[in-house]
């Protein structure tokens, strides 16, 4: 899988798709953290009991990144590195397998007439890595660049991430050598708004009622909307 890639070639297209909710449904890694959680199952003894600390962070933006810290670290405590990459592949593999039902064919296969035109073609994600490469794997788009949140964790201490979300994902861009604006891009989620913004050509992927209102407030009401049902 090709990451972090050298530039733009002159004339060439360059392509942005989100992961979660718009190449497959769910949340990969709030999977990831409640497999992690379930083993042993203290773990998640112990996460049910801090969940009224927690939980609220988890479903705020800007507290977000705090909780899922707390999780990851919770969760995967004296795990080793090689554990924890086994871990992430293992949920891949079920969540966005051939099985899973998951994926999302008719928005994969625009990912692919993109590829077939030549055009570089992006997954940005605030999934963390390892877990985002090896989701896209499982969707058999192991040919794919690849711009994921980080996620840097010892055995033993907190963890630390850059997450790729909302205008954070414009400088993990950024630094994998993307340059704004980009030609397309595909989302489902208003948090995605500062990436499809930076989009020539803007996609709304299967975004709920509440959330495609908005984002044709933000985008125009002429935005491309997706429907994979």
């Amino acid at each position: 899988m090709s990451e972090g890639a050298s530039g733009p070639t002159p004339g060439r297209a360059v392509v942005v798709f989100d992961l979660d909710g718009t190449l497959l449904s769910g949340d990969a890694f709030a999977l990831f953290l409640v497999h992690l959680l379930r083993r042993p199952p203290a773990r998640a003894a112990v996460a049910v009991v801090t969940a009224p600390v927690w939980l609220p962070a988890f479903l705020l933006t800007p507290t977000r990144l705090a909780a899922e810290r707390y999780l990851v670290w919770w969760a995967a405590v004296g795990m080793d590195d090689e554990t924890f990459t086994a871990r992430a592949a293992r949920v891949a593999a079920d969540h966005a397998g051939p099985l899973s039902g998951r994926a999302t064919p008719a928005v994969i296969a625009r990912l692919r007439e993109h590829q077939g035109r030549g055009d570089r073609v992006v997954v940005a994600t605030g999934c963390a890595s390892p877990l985002a490469e090896h989701v896209c794997v499982a969707l058999g788009l192991d040919d794919v660049e690849v711009v994921a949140s980080t996620l840097t964790r010892t055995r033993w201490g907190l963890p630390r991430a850059v997450p790729a979300r909302g205008e954070g994902k414009l400088r993990a861009l950024a630094s994998a050598g993307v340059t704004l604006p980009v030609d397309h891009a595909y989302s489902d989620s208003p948090t995605d708004l500062p990436l499809l913004r930076a989009a020539r050509v803007p996609h709304v992927v299967d975004a709920s009622p509440r959330h495609l209102r908005r984002l044709r407030r933000a985008l125009g009401p002429d935005v491309d909307v997706i429907s994979t049902a």
